[in-house]
């Protein structure tokens, strides 16, 4: 199973922690996977992804067993806080947790700096997120 990740889990000691046979993936087919078309990065505490057409969100993609889903489950609090999506990424089909209040508030620096750790662990521009978080209409 795949999984989309775009908030503290890019990063690669965390994920270790909760899921220590997850596996990076950086390309599908000769496809670089780095971003998710048509979607948004906000904060509502925690790293939520809202729809928005024309928009990218900056991700990581893991392969992951059943266990790996459980323990993110348990994690992400599935189901009270967060629901799963799967959703197509090129070839595949991909799990990716969704944010069921869309209220927006500023995540703590402690979780800030897990999610930029990730953000160079998988090569991403930390430029988007220091963008999306000087967006002030979702504070």
């Amino acid at each position: 199973m795949y999984y989309i990740a775009y908030g503290s889990n890019l990063n690669f000691k965390k994920m270790k922690q909760r899921c220590p046979n997850a596996i990076p993936v950086f390309d599908l087919n000769g496809r670089r996977v780095n971003k998710l078309q048509n979607w948004k990065l906000v904060f509502n505490k925690y790293a939520n992804i809202i729809p928005c057409k024309r928009s990218f969100v900056p991700i990581g993609l893991w392969k992951i067993s059943k266990k790996c889903e459980k323990n993110l489950d348990q994690y992400e609090d599935y189901p009270n806080l967060y629901l799963k999506k799967y959703i197509k990424l090129f070839s595949i089909k991909a799990m990716v947790y969704i944010m069921r209040e869309r209220k927006l508030k500023h995540p703590a620096t402690s979780y800030l700096k897990e999610v930029e750790k990730g953000y160079m662990d998988f090569g991403l521009d930390l430029n988007y997120l220091v963008k999306s978080l000087e967006d002030k209409r979702y504070f």
